[in-house]
Order: structure tokens, then sequence, then C-alpha cells
């Protein structure tokens, strides 16, 4: 019998979200809809300072996206390398997300070159010609949504070896497929197309799923569930464009709904990612 779930599951409801001290890092947290699900299913004390990173990686990654020029986004990017010193020792500059970040300074007092190596990676981005090879979008989702999965750990208080490996892979398969669902944009004028010459899309998701499966084989704790069950979410997204013939721009992708609600508690639930 088909699962049905006609709400969202109360763990999972954003009312119950601790919040934050400024409403807009909420707000950015959810146009990162997936990942805020996940960090819903983690524990109430644990979800601002999940929110915080993905709020900060969001602020990354619109970057390229907004900018007019190249440099104008390495200059921001480099305000934010320069900053995040400051943060971890309490002293955030008057923005929000760098306020936010600083509220969980103590669960990433260690992570300064992490999260400066975050915010390096997005230089990437800002680059105009095609990426040269399989291996250079690989690199570039390890350290982007590999990057932040392990960060995400640190939040949740998880030092266990496996589950950094398993989070550092799954981060970069879900940016891997994001970087692939984001090419119909890309290809039509808005931001670089991450494509590589020779490389098919099934290329790239056939590497997303080879991370998935790596994972996949280690075994994570149960706290570290909020860091890796977008995996289930990448799931999804694979099977959608496999019918799609790996064809991300035929059909519309439809939002991340009830679906996905229920595709997260479930492996909240179950423990599987």
């Amino acid at each position: 019998m088909p699962l049905r779930c006609a709400q969202p599951p109360t763990d999972l409801n954003e009312e119950a979200f601790m919040p934050t001290s400024d409403f807009s890092v909420l707000e950015l947290s959810r146009l990162d809809r997936e990942r805020h699900l996940c960090a819903l299913a983690a524990p109430y004390d644990k979800r601002a300072g999940l929110m915080a990173l993905i709020a900060f990686n969001r602020e990354l990654a619109r970057i390229g996206a907004t900018v007019s020029e190249p440099m104008l986004g390495k200059i921001k990017l480099q305000w934010w390398i320069d900053v995040i010193p400051g943060i971890l020792q309490g002293r955030p500059p008057s923005h929000p997300v760098a306020r936010a970040l600083a509220e969980v300074a103590d669960r990433l007092q260690h992570r300064s070159g992490q999260l400066k190596a975050l915010a390096e990676a997005r230089n990437f981005d800002l680059e105009t010609a095609k990426p040269a090879s399989l291996d250079d979008v690989l690199a570039y989702a390890y350290a982007t949504g590999g990057a932040l999965h392990t960060l995400m750990l640190d939040v949740l208080g998880v030092a266990d070896d496996d589950a950094h490996a398993a989070a550092r892979d799954i981060g970069a398969a879900w940016a891997l497929i994001g970087v692939m669902r984001a090419l119909p944009y890309q290809t039509s004028g808005h931001g670089r197309d991450m494509l590589p010459l020779g490389v098919s899309v099934r290329d790239v998701l056939v590497q997303a799923q080879g991370l998935l499966c790596a994972a996949r084989e280690r075994c994570v704790p149960k706290v570290a569930l909020p860091a890796v069950l977008v995996g289930r979410l990448a799931d999804r997204h694979l099977a959608r464009l496999e019918k799609q013939n790996w064809d991300p721009a035929l059909i519309e992708e439809p939002p991340a709904g009830a679906g996905a609600v229920v595709t997260v508690w479930w492996g909240k639930i179950t423990g599987r990612y």
C-alpha cells in the first residue's frame, strides 16, 4: 500500500523552526528548499545552525548570477573570506547571515579554513568558459556541496569519519545534480554553461549515482541524518531525469512539495538516506 500523508509531519513543520536573529536568513534557507527540508529533520536546537550554513551557501551561490562583471563577484567573495575570522570570534559584520553564523561559532570554531574554502570555490562560477573536463566539475562539486555537507555535520556535533565521508560524497552528488538541473537556464544566457565539451548530462549524473552508492556503503549514525538525507531527494531527481532521457529541459521541473517532505520524513524514521 502506498504511503499517504495528508499534511507534513509535525517535526518537519516550518512553524516549529527556532528563529534566527533575522527573518531574511530563514528566507534564504527556504530558497534552497530541499536542503531546508533536511535541516527541519534535525533536533530543534540544531536547526538554526544548519539554516545559517544553508543561507551562507545560498548567499555565496547567488553572487555569480547577480553581478555584471566577474571582478565584482570576486570582490564580494573576498569580503566573505575576510570576515569569516571575525564571525567565528563573535565579531560579525552587520549582515544577517554573518550574525546567524556567529550564533553557532562555537560549533564551527576550528572550521575557518573550510568556510573560506567554500567561499573561494565560488570563484569557479565567475569564469566564462566551459569547464575543461568532468574532473573539473567534480572538483567543484566537492568544493561546494561536499564541503557544505561536512560543515553541517560540525553543527550537528558529528565527528565520525564514515559520516563525514558519506556527507562529502552526497553533498558532491547533490551539487552535480544541481549543475545539470540548472543547464536550461545557463544555456539560455543566464550564467555559465557548466557542461564540458564532449561530456553528456548522463555522464555527469552517472557520476552522481556512483557517489550516492559509495556513500550508502558507509555506516552513518542517526544524528548525522540531516546532513545526508538529501541523498533521498537526489534519487527522485535522478529518476525523473532518466525518464526524460537525461534532458533537464524536456519537462519543467516540479516544485519540491509534499512528496519531498514525505521522502525526507520517511528517511528520518527509517534511517535510510
